[in-house]
């Protein structure tokens, strides 16, 4: 068979734009990838950044043109150098106009990422264009996408665009992560290594890590301090061969109080100064004098060392308070988590959809901070410790050059272990977080299926599930620890062999010996061993720590990299600009050629509805178009070959079987999804603000009324009075419309919403932000069969009004509304403008399938299944299988609720089902609901489907009981439940 899509339309009627209340024009005739931005532009600007007196011309109903974008957001990359930004004046283009145009930062800095612009923008007499360019700043830093923000404001001989007075930049970051050297092939040190060249390069990092390092440089020299002063009291202060100190009398004066003091203070210099005396008069090698600081005074002396033990280290306290202040770790925290966020946001529909939830959970708040605090501080952290170990060097040399080797042998051999067991630390480590990825995974699943869990009692189920991950867990956490035990093992290993061996060797080369190595140089050694070694173990552990951050590292740069529909379309976004002046430019043109006898219709030819008639700005006379489309996932081909134009200012519903492409093609013309390319395109013009709806269930953590306003302001909602009729009108109950006055946070009024409560708030959401071009999948689905058609109603006021609960006064200078919309009810149809049916090309004659609604109304005078029972009646339901050759197909059987204690019930439920054949029958079945034994039957009837009328019909289950069932049926096969005015023509 063709797996060829097949999109079909009823009433060829005319439809088209209307004029309105954001004017602008676009043009784009997409080449290979195509679709509206879709959620990806903003349906309001951040007006937190504009002063409200900036704009209290918008939308000036009384002016004869509008100044506006002409898209609400413009993409380009840092290599473009410069982007170019289209103004439009729409409406009448006689006289003068202007209004001043300004760049504001968000993400993106003025001087850092752009050329900032305030200027005047003025309109001559027949001019409706103007173009900009903003210089754009190239740097050698990866970031993520960035932003900035462009304003209209202060217009004068026009008003300003209701919502496109303000527009967005995103500037696209072209390199790869961490640095362009990045291959996939790049793993461990080597990566690393990259990572800290990255992110030296933004000037606060760099700056914050050469003060950490003059900070440890402060604390080395403090240590190199301490080491001599040990020395110093050992071999020179505390030596029998000293002459004593000289004790003067009781009451020495004031005078000598002065002098001591002057001693103490003056022995500080002398410390220092006297290694240049001593090297001139050849007294001896190394850096330790040999006299007293203080000549024959040992307990003078005594006070100077311990006052230079004691002073500097209140320097190095302090030093360690202001290393607190350096905001490094910040820094690179938000950076590389805002990074992340920013790419997850960007990536392709295909990447996203594929996510793990538990394993990104983790990456953020696991693995990122093990890169920066394992990884980068860590490294700073072993320069820091090195630097010590340069002034112990130092000392060695100085006093006992014959330690140096076994000194060098230390890092040389904890390196090479490292550097051995690299692939092996990385490997458990990286095997203990995949462990927790799948215990976060069995935590979020449990939580968003709890009520999966709790109908269908699974509690032991998910409780096991979880306990099998924790072991998993805990034996990939035992294996790791293992490693790192041995692996921290080697340092002191190597500490207690040299200590040991010097021990053996350095006391024969004593003074006491013979030999020429003094007491104090002797334990003073194996001091050193010990702190060298403990320094060096300090190092080992944290390049230990470094190598744990390899994986993570690896892992975040994979995601970095992942592939965004950024560059996609941002080429969509060109293609429109440069398309949408030719145009704009053209159904002017047309505009002024026709007169007001001719038929009005659109740039394309179109007829358009008599509310569209003459509109005042050409721009509402664009069709939506789409033109050669074809998709596919994977090698299913869904859709394929559709042209068809839709006039702005209707209502466009979809029809058709399940899985045959109606959601796919919605959220095509949404831009959630984009053509690949050489696969046709679909032109919405770009000034539109293009919004789709879907069900779920989605709440932000704030109030009631910031979840139907999202980012709205109140002057751009219109009304905190209109925002509160329109969340009544969707059918919000008093209590809950009550918290719109309140800021009750979302736990306090979220445990009111019923399933049906979120689709209304979604809808709510729609009509306050009142986007030109509403995509919105099953409007009719969730809501009972008295609600459908008030809601239906609201749509198509929507699309009438141009907006509701807005003033009739400005309906003309408003852009007109278009929605599309999958219908599943005959209202649904009812309301559209024009009918589409999407489907498969599929087989004819007995071959041919179609979709069906069967609505179970009620039943009457039902037999009481449970008398004796304590006097109660029968607690009935009903449920519909399809039979096909003799058999019940496998997964039809579908049913209605269970009515209690009650002969005559009435449920109103509709079922729908799918590839529906004429041979096949209906079977319905009445049954009991019983709770400790078998569901009792009360009756039952068979209908062929090929009997089948459309309407409501009587089925009798019992004749012996006289009970009947009432149900109504509707097929889909040939828009057999459309109005009566549709016309049953159909174009491939």
């Amino acid at each position: 068979r063709s797996r060829a899509s097949r999109l079909w339309f009823a009433r060829p009627c005319p439809i088209g734009p209307t004029l309105a209340e954001q004017s602008h024009i676009h043009r784009t005739t997409m080449q290979c990838c195509t679709g509206a931005p879709g959620q990806y532009e903003p349906l309001v600007p951040s007006s937190s950044h504009v002063d409200a007196d900036e704009l209290e011309n918008t939308e000036d109903i009384n002016t004869p043109s509008v100044i506006q974008f002409a898209a609400p957001l413009y993409l380009c990359t840092e290599a473009d150098l410069k982007l170019k930004v289209n103004v439009v004046r729409l409406g009448s283009a006689d006289g003068v106009a202007s209004a001043r145009f300004k760049t504001k930062d968000a993400s993106a800095k003025a001087g850092v990422k752009f050329v900032g612009l305030d200027l005047e923008l003025h309109f001559e007499p027949g001019e409706t264009l103007k173009e900009i360019e903003v210089e754009l700043i190239q740097d050698s830093r990866w970031d993520a996408t960035l932003e900035f923000e462009m304003v209209l404001s202060h217009a004068k001989g026009a008003s300003l665009g209701l919502y496109l007075y303000s527009c967005r930049a995103k500037i696209i970051d072209d390199d790869k992560y961490p640095t362009n050297n990045y291959e996939p092939t790049l793993k461990g040190a080597a990566l690393m290594w990259e990572y800290v060249q990255s992110m030296m390069i933004d000037p606060a990092v760099r700056r914050s890590a050469i003060i950490h390092l003059a900070m440890d440089i402060i604390k080395g020299l403090y240590f190199f301090l301490t080491l001599y002063l040990q020395l110093y009291l050992i071999d020179v202060v505390l030596k029998n061969d000293q002459p004593e100190e000289h004790v003067g009398g009781e009451g020495g004066g004031e005078g000598e109080r002065e002098r001591e003091l002057l001693n103490v203070v003056n022995s500080t210099v002398k410390l220092f100064s006297r290694r240049l005396e001593e090297e001139e008069e050849g007294e001896g090698v190394g850096f330790l004098p040999h006299t007293l600081l203080i000549p024959g005074s040992r307990r003078k002396t005594t006070m100077v060392i311990a006052a230079l033990y004691i002073v500097p280290f209140a320097l190095i306290h302090l030093v360690d308070v202001l290393r607190t202040k350096l905001e490094i770790p910040y820094a690179l925290h938000m950076h590389t988590r805002s990074s992340l966020l920013d790419k997850f946001l960007n990536y392709k529909e295909s990447e996203r959809s594929n996510l793990n939830v538990g394993e990104m959970t983790m990456i953020m708040m696991r693995d990122t901070l093990e890169v920066c605090d394992m990884g980068f501080m860590k490294l700073l952290s072993v320069a820091g410790i090195l630097i010590k170990l340069g002034f112990a060097l130092i000392f060695i040399m100085a006093e006992n050059r014959l330690v140096v080797a076994p000194l060098v042998c230390y890092p040389v051999v904890l390196g090479l272990f490292l550097i051995c067991r690299e692939r092996l630390t990385v490997e458990v480590n990286e095997d203990r977080a995949k462990k927790e990825d799948e215990v976060a995974q069995a935590v979020s699943e449990t939580i968003s299926n709890y009520r999966l869990i709790a109908d269908f009692n699974l509690r032991r189920r998910a409780v096991d599930g979880y306990g099998e991950t924790m072991v998993k867990l805990h034996h990939a956490d035992r294996e790791s620890r293992t490693v790192v035990l041995n692996n921290m093992y080697m340092a002191p290993w190597l500490t207690t062999l040299f200590v040991g061996m010097w021990i053996l060797y350095g006391s024969s080369q004593m003074e006491s010996f013979g030999g020429t190595v003094s007491l104090g140089a002797f334990i003073a050694t194996i001091n050193i061993f010990k702190e060298v070694g403990f320094e060096l173990c300090e190092v080992y552990i944290e390049l230990m720590e470094v190598q744990r951050a390899f994986g993570p590292l690896e892992k975040i740069c994979c995601w970095m990299n992942k592939e965004v529909d950024l560059f996609e379309r941002m080429n969509m976004l060109k293609n429109r600009q440069e398309d949408g002046q030719r145009l704009r430019q053209a159904a002017r043109d047309m505009q002024k050629s026709s007169t007001s006898e001719s038929p009005a219709r659109s740039a394309s030819g179109s007829p358009l509805k008599r509310s569209m008639s003459h509109p005042a700005f050409a721009v509402d006379t664009l069709d939506i178009t789409i033109k050669d489309l074809k998709f596919q996932y994977g090698k299913d081909i869904l859709l394929q070959n559709l042209n068809v134009s839709f006039p702005q200012g209707g209502m466009y519903a979809f029809v058709g079987p399940a899985h045959h492409g109606k959601s796919t093609l919605l959220k095509l013309l949404a831009g959630v999804h984009l053509p690949a390319e050489k696969c046709g395109t679909i032109f919405i013009p770009p000034h539109l603000r293009v919004l789709h709806i879907s069900l779920s269930e989605c709440l932000l953590n704030a109030n009631l009324k910031d979840n139907v306003m999202l980012s709205a302001s109140v002057k751009q909602a219109q009304g905190e009075a209109r925002v509160r009729e329109i969340c009544r009108m969707v059918g919000f109950k008093p209590k809950i419309l009550k918290h719109l006055e309140t800021e009750d946070k979302r736990d306090e009024w979220r445990a009111m919403f019923s399933h049906t409560d979120y689709v209304r708030l979604n809808l709510a959401r729609a009509f306050v932000l009142n986007p030109e071009v509403l995509v919105i999948h099953k409007p009719d689905c969730v809501f009972s069969n008295s609600e459908v058609p008030g809601i239906m109603d609201l749509l198509k006021r929507h699309v009438d009004e141009r907006g509701l609960e807005l003033p009739a006064s400005g309906r003309e200078k408003r852009r007109p509304r278009t929605v599309f919309f999958t219908a599943t009810t005959v209202e649904g149809m009812k309301v559209a403008d024009q009918v589409f049916k999407v489907e498969r090309a599929r087989g004819t004659g007995k071959d041919k399938t179609f979709s069906l609604d069967v609505t179970i109304i009620s039943a009457s005078q039902l037999r009481n299944a449970d008398i004796g029972l304590l006097n109660g009646l029968s607690d009935p339901y009903c449920s519909v299988s399809i039979e096909r050759g003799g058999c019940i197909q496998h997964g039809t059987t579908k049913r209605t609720e269970t009515v209690k204690d009650n002969l005559n019930p009435e449920w109103n439920k509709r079922l729908h089902f799918d590839d529906i054949t004429p041979q096949d029958v209906l079977v319905f079945e009445v049954k009991d609901k019983d709770t400790n034994k078998a569901d009792d039957a009360i009756g039952s009837a068979r209908v062929l489907v090929s009997e089948i009328a459309d309407g409501e019909t009587i089925l009798t289950v019992s004749a012996k009981d006289n009970s009947t069932l009432k149900v109504a049926f509707a097929r889909d096969d040939f828009l057999a439940d459309a109005p009566a005015d549709v016309t049953r023509q159909y174009v491939s």
